[in-house]
């Protein structure tokens, strides 16, 4: 009996690791710093096995309503909108989606993005775990993706009233146990 030696294609989709984010602005924290060098790693690997790579980019219009709910951030053209240095060639090389909402499928391209590649398994990495990877998780699996998330690649920030181990723990185990997804 013959089996399958094909690997399965595998796309990573790269969660708002951006300037706004990463480096400055309000939604700053530095807590995201570790991922971005775990990340280089992870998306040379990806490279090297022709694996796609998929950046989203929270890009907000100044008068944003998404505002009323988070402080200003990433807004078009500030600068913070940008993916951060140390991962820009691999988005380059790659492919970039911009956003406007926590969601990566929110009027976007990217269920066109995903129809044109057809991996049979997405990752998914970034920031923040209980926000903008939760939500677009949730809509992989909606549209019946396979979806792995690595807790080492994921990470959300520290405020008043958002532990971020706390949130971390919560977004994971929902993603795990609600959605489907494997957590690693």
């Amino acid at each position: 009996m013959e089996t399958d030696a094909r690997q399965p294609r595998r796309a990573v989709i790269v969660v708002d690791m951006l300037v706004g984010f990463c480096r400055r602005g309000n939604l700053y924290s530095p807590r995201y710093e570790p991922v971005v060098s775990r990340l280089q790693a992870r998306l040379a690997e990806a490279e090297a096995r022709g694996e796609s790579v998929v950046f989203l980019a929270d890009s907000h219009l100044p008068d944003d309503p998404e505002f009323a709910m988070f402080p200003s951030h990433c807004v078009e053209g500030s600068g913070e909108d940008e993916v951060v240095p140390e991962l820009r060639g691999f988005a380059d090389r790659g492919t970039t989606v911009t956003k406007r909402t926590f969601s990566g499928f929110h009027e976007t391209r990217l269920d066109e993005v995903l129809r044109r590649l057809a991996p049979d398994v997405v990752e998914v990495a970034g920031v923040c775990t209980d926000i903008c990877v939760l939500h677009t998780v949730a809509g992989l699996r909606a549209r019946g993706h396979e979806v792995v998330v690595r807790r080492d690649l994921v990470e959300t920030y520290d405020a008043p009233g958002h532990d971020a181990e706390e949130f971390n723990r919560f977004a994971l185990a929902h993603m795990r146990d609600v959605l489907g997804a494997r957590v690693e």
